[in-house]
C-alpha cells in the first residue's frame, strides 16, 4: 500500500495540488491587497470631496509638498490666474454618453507663479475627421477657477494616448511638457467652474467610480479554488486507499 501511495503519479498529484494551492493563495492575497488599496482610495475621495473649498492661500502653502498634495487629492480648490492659450492640447478617445470626443488640456499660471495643466473636460468631435472640434478659446486675462486637485492621474490619462492637436506622437506627461517647452508642477486640476461662464465645462471630468470593484470577490474565488484543489486531492487519496485495500 505504501508503494502505491508513494508512486510517481501520487507524488505528482500531491505536488501539483500544493503548487495550485500556493498559486491560488498568492493570487488571492494580491486581489485582496488591491481591494484594500482601492477601498482606502475611495474613502479618501469621499472624505475630500466633502471638505470645504481649499482657499488660494491654503492651496499655495502646499503646492511644493507632494505628501500634502496626495493627501488632499480630489479636494476642490479655488485659484486665480491666467490660461496660456498657446499651450493647449487635445486628447483622443474621450467618450461621453457614447459620443466620441476629446479632452481639452490647457496650461494655467496662477498668480502665485505656479504653472500646471488644467483639464477643461470633454468636447464633442467635429462632424468628420477634417472638421476640428469647437473648443472655447481662453483669453490671457485674469480668471478665477474652481477645480478638483489631481496628483499623478494626468500622467495615467495621457499615457498610451496620442495627442490630437498638435499631433506630436508623445505619450508621457514629461515628454508632453518638453514638447510644449514648459515646466509644470507635479499636479493638475480638473476644471469645474470658472468666473467666465463660457469656460465652465459642460462635461467636466467625473469623479471616479467609488466602488471596491471585484477584487474582494476575486480573492474569495481564488480561496475557493484552492479549497477545491485540496478537496479533490483528498478524494483521490481516499480512492487510492480503498483500491490498495
Amino acid at each position: 500500500m505504501r508503494r502505491a501511495l508513494l508512486s510517481p503519479i501520487a507524488i505528482g498529484l500531491s505536488l501539483l495540488t500544493l503548487l495550485t494551492i500556493a498559486g491560488c493563495a498568492k493570487a488571492g492575497f494580491w486581489q485582496y491587497h488591491r481591494g484594500v488599496v482601492r477601498h482606502e482610495a475611495n474613502s479618501q475621495v469621499k472624505a475630500n470631496i466633502a471638505l470645504p473649498v481649499f482657499t488660494e492661500s491654503e492651496f499655495n502653502s502646499i503646492v511644493n509638498d507632494s505628501t500634502a498634495l496626495q493627501k488632499n487629492q480630489w479636494r476642490t480648490v479655488s485659484v486665480t490666474g491666467t490660461f496660456i492659450p498657446e499651450h493647449e492640447l487635445l486628447l483622443r478617445n474621450r467618450y461621453v454618453e457614447g459620443k466620441y470626443g476629446f479632452g481639452v488640456i490647457t496650461l494655467f499660471k496662477s498668480n502665485a507663479g505656479q504653472s500646471f495643466w488644467v483639464d477643461r473636460g470633454w468636447i464633442q468631435a467635429g462632424k468628420d475627421a477634417k472638421t476640428p472640434p469647437n473648443v472655447e478659446r481662453t483669453s490671457t486675462g485674469q480668471i478665477e477657477i474652481s477645480a478638483r486637485l489631481r496628483t499623478n492621474d494626468l500622467n495615467n490619462r495621457v499615457k498610451g494616448s496620442f495627442f490630437a492637436l498638435p499631433s506630436n506622437g508623445k505619450t508621457e506627461l514629461q515628454k508632453w511638457d518638453s514638447s510644449q517647452s514648459v515646466k509644470t508642477a507635479d499636479f493638475s486640476l480638473d476644471l469645474m467652474q470658472a468666473s467666465n461662464p463660457l469656460l465652465t465645462p459642460q462635461f467636466p471630468n467625473p469623479l471616479p467610480e467609488l466602488t471596491d470593484g471585484p477584487h474582494f470577490a476575486y480573492a474569495l474565488q481564488w480561496l475557493l479554488i484552492a479549497c477545491l484543489a485540496l478537496f479533490g486531492r483528498i478524494l483521490i487519496f481516499r480512492e487510492e486507499l480503498r483500491s490498495n485495500k
